[in-house]
């Protein structure tokens, strides 16, 4: 059967034609009558049926031609799916040495010739990269580089835009007669370029004289771009991969890190891989000792170690390792003859040495020296390679110092974790539970392998505990509120806190829940409340009947003599301070009880007008000034009014008190963001910055100049706390000595409480 459909078209069509005459002469003979014979076809054909045999002549034709068209796009397809097959085998693998001569095969049989072989510029010479497999082999010495070069004006493009080289083997001189010999009668080159950079030469051979067709040279050039493509892709890989055979040793540093090596057994390990790697007689490193001002030999490997003495120490000014460490730049000596400042190491006939500084955060902390026997033993490549396995030492060394650091950090954090009665716990985004301390195990009765991964609900099985941690993570991640205090069903109290957890870089990674035991802290508190309750308790009625005393004495001593009314206005004085003292501490350990917490609708501005009418006396007494200004129509507050009234008049009344004679005094109310804000502004003595940090404590008087004849119990800004505290609001100060206060209070809405 013919190969061509244009064939196999016209053979069948002609067959047709055949039996159509056969049959149009027999219908001819049966008509006349005649007998069917071959004489009797002969005459029946004549002049007359040539019209007739035009027809199967024509359809002949016209198969031809369709044989012809469907021979074209068979071409197409194979050509198209050539070069798809051609693409798809260059575009696999990053491994060209086994692609590349995949493809020249496939260009090969697409074309129908015989021999391929790919040349690659590496600098000013051909390097054979890839040939077909069937390559004859006294072809294979003819195509190396030293060769082709001989003969490689014949096979460049003679034009710019010449992209093909066809050459006739049979009378071009040029082309070494080995060629020929071998009966090879076509030559074609196609210049391989990618980037407008010249790559190397494709050249394909033929026993046979070939001329290409439109179709085929547009496929070898279409090919050879490819090749072009795929090798300039693959070339930063394949320097990498380079690289990667000379960097090889560094492999076993992340092993050497794993295993929790030190530093000395680490830059041993790495100065005999490169030693081994690189063939180098001697490898060492100068490890710098600032304290001493020395380079030390802390590692060295190679035949001309043992030649070297142990412990070896140079000045950080001397030899060329003191040039490398002031520039932080890696020096090549070629020739060491030649070069005054070298110090030699060993008594070998050393000839040429690379130092390169191991540097980290801009700071040299060593000198990697690699040593040879040979003159000018280094290459590009070479300095390029030992540079880099410098630099991977460094980073090695860095990270084995920061390993152990973090080693003894993490043992140090486990003692404290394991040591401490607190409990710490560690919660991810997710609300699982990351971290246990024998103390989280111990006070919530879950073992660690048994809670960690699990769900903090899970873990909290105490309901107090898991509303504690609600309330804690509703606060603002910026709120350094108090604690939230719990007491477990065995009646311990513990201090809760949730912290949020951040890494060194700022981002955000979970939650530290951590309970301290204030068990011990609330009974000396409640002892102490009741001690403070018995003593004022006990001291209010003796205080009350000496005062009733006092004032019948002043009566029986009437008429008062001076010293007398003296002594009587100081014993008068004492009791009243004494009977302040008491109220003071009775009211104050009764708000942080809560005793007498009242809860109804209070008008803030009706209750601040009414303290200001009443201390506006005491202003008057001291030519002071006193503005108020309270805005109109204040929403309502929900609280204790006697409560509230009483902190208005200590703050009011402190800033009197503190304020000499002829100042001035301001009273401030105004709506803020659901809140009311309540200020109280003097231009008295003002507070020292050391001691407004303590000014809300008990018992705590801020000493100024000028305020020591100014009696008072240091009770009054501690209650005014603790009274704004109980009605969900804060309060501030801010002040200078010698320029006035201004007190901040900011109290909630009614619904916002």
């Amino acid at each position: 059967m013919p190969r061509t459909y244009a064939a196999r078209y016209t053979l069948i069509a002609l067959m047709i034609s055949i039996i159509f005459i056969f049959a149009h002469a027999t219908l001819d003979l049966l008509e006349i009558g005649l007998p069917i014979t071959l004489e009797s076809y002969r005459l029946t054909l004549g002049a007359g049926d040539l019209l007739v045999m035009t027809t199967p002549l024509s359809f002949s034709l016209f198969a031809y031609l369709a044989g012809r068209q469907r021979d074209r796009v068979d071409a197409q397809t194979r050509y198209f799916e050539a070069i798809n097959q051609l693409n798809r085998t260059l575009t696999r693998a990053l491994d060209l040495d086994q692609t590349l001569p995949e493809a020249l095969t496939q260009i090969t049989a697409a074309l129908g010739l015989d021999h391929a072989a790919l040349y690659l510029f590496d600098r000013d010479q051909l390097v054979l990269r890839a040939t077909t497999p069937d390559l004859p082999e006294q072809l294979v010495s003819l195509m190396q580089h030293a060769q082709v070069e001989q003969w490689l004006p014949a096979l460049l493009p003679r034009t710019p835009d010449q992209a093909l080289v066809t050459l006739d083997l049979t009378d071009d001189p040029i082309v070494p007669a080995e060629l020929r010999r071998n009966d090879y009668r076509s030559l074609m080159s196609v210049l391989l370029q990618a980037e407008g950079r010249s790559l190397g030469i494709l050249l394909t051979t033929a026993h046979r004289l070939v001329r290409l067709s439109v179709e085929q040279t547009s496929f070898l050039l279409t090919t050879s771009s490819q090749i072009s493509t795929a090798v300039a892709r693959v070339k930063p890989y394949a320097e990498l991969k380079r690289r990667a055979r000379d960097l090889e040793a560094i492999a076993q540093v992340n092993r050497t890190l794993l295993a929790g090596m030190g530093l000395d057994d680490l830059l041993d390990m790495i100065v005999n891989a490169a030693q081994v790697r690189f063939g180098l007689p001697y490898v060492a490193v100068l490890w710098v000792d600032e304290a001493a001002g020395e380079f030390v030999v802390r590692a060295q490997a190679g035949p001309l170690a043992a030649n070297a003495p142990s412990g070896l120490r140079l000045k950080l000014t001397q030899g060329l390792s003191a040039r490398v460490y002031r520039t932080g730049q890696p020096y090549l000596a070629r020739d060491v003859r030649s070069e005054p400042d070298y110090v030699p190491a060993s008594d070998a006939p050393v000839l040429s040495s690379l130092l390169a500084p191991m540097k980290a955060s801009g700071r040299v902390l060593g000198i990697m020296a690699f040593d040879s026997l040979g003159l000018d033993a280094f290459s590009d490549a070479d300095v390029a390679a030992l540079t880099i396995l410098t630099d991977q030492m460094t980073i090695a060394a860095e990270n084995a110092r920061l390993y152990a650091e973090a080693q003894r950090e993490r043992r140090r954090s486990a003692a404290i974790l394991h040591s401490t009665r607190d409990v710490v716990m560690l919660i991810d985004p997710d609300q699982l539970v990351q971290l246990m301390n024998p103390a989280a195990e111990r006070v919530l009765g879950v073992t660690a392998e048994s809670g960690i991964g699990q769900p903090l609900t899970k873990v909290l099985q105490e309901p107090l505990l898991r509303e504690a941690y609600q309330w804690l993570r509703s606060r603002p991640s910026d709120d350094d509120g108090p604690p939230r205090e719990v007491m477990l069903a065995n009646n311990a109290v513990y201090a809760v806190t949730l912290t949020t957890a951040r890494d060194e870089a700022g981002h955000f990674f979970g939650h530290v829940l951590m309970m301290q035991d204030i068990t011990y802290l609330k009974q000396l508190d409640q002892f102490r409340t009741q001690m403070i309750q018995m003593a004022s308790h006990d001291l209010r009625n003796p205080l009350s009947v000496a005062v009733g005393y006092l004032e019948l004495l002043a009566d029986d001593l009437k008429p008062l003599t001076p010293l007398r009314q003296q002594v009587l206005d100081g014993l008068r004085h004492a009791l009243t301070r004494m009977q302040n003292l008491v109220t003071d501490l009775l009211n104050m350990e009764r708000i942080e009880a809560g005793a007498d917490r009242r809860r109804e609708s209070v008008q803030l501005q009706a209750l601040a007008q009414a303290t200001v009418d009443e201390l506006r006396e005491q202003t008057e007494a001291k030519q002071q000034t006193l503005d108020v200004a309270i805005a109109p129509d204040l929403p309502a507050l929900t609280g204790d009014a006697v409560r509230l009234k009483q902190a208005l008049v200590n703050l009011i009344g402190n800033a009197i008190k503190y304020t000499p004679d002829g100042g001035h005094i301001q009273v401030r109310l105004q709506p803020g963001d659901r809140q009311l804000v309540f200020e109280v502004q003097d231009n008295g003595y003002g507070i020292s910055a050391a001691a407004q940090a303590k000014l809300f404590q008990r018992f705590f008087r801020a000493k100024t100049r000028g305020t020591e004849h100014i009696d008072g119990t240091g009770l009054g800004l501690s209650l005014v706390k603790a009274v704004i505290e109980q009605h969900g609001g804060r309060i501030s100060v801010t002040s200078e000595e010698g320029q006035g206060s201004t007190f901040r209070v900011e109290l909630p809405l009614a619904g916002d409480q």
